[in-house]
């Protein structure tokens, strides 16, 4: 993370998709901001859909997002707003 909103992954395929970003590199005073968009068909832009803000050491660091049908743009950032840059990792899967 360099502490601007980055893109974890993105996908203009219609399909299913769902996944994981890991957070057991949070430290005390760490946050982190992860997004979902779901892009409008009627204007091709991205809509933010969920928001959530993840702070210090997680008891359970795999955050799962929900299984989410999406026809022209489907995309998850994150974003450092407190404390040390730290590495994510993430996984994702389309059906």
């Amino acid at each position: 993370m360099n502490g601007t909103e980055q893109t974890l992954f993105e996908n203009t395929e219609i399909g299913e998709y769902n996944g994981y970003v890991y957070l057991d590199a949070l430290q005390t005073g760490d946050t982190i901001r992860l997004r979902v968009y779901i892009k409008d068909p009627e204007n091709e832009l991205y809509k933010l859909r969920d928001s959530k803000d993840f702070t210090g050491v997680q008891a359970n660091p795999a955050v799962g997002f929900l299984a989410t049908m999406a026809s022209i743009g489907y995309k998850v950032t994150a974003h450092q707003i407190a404390g040390t840059y730290r590495v994510l990792t993430h996984n994702w899967f389309k059906r």
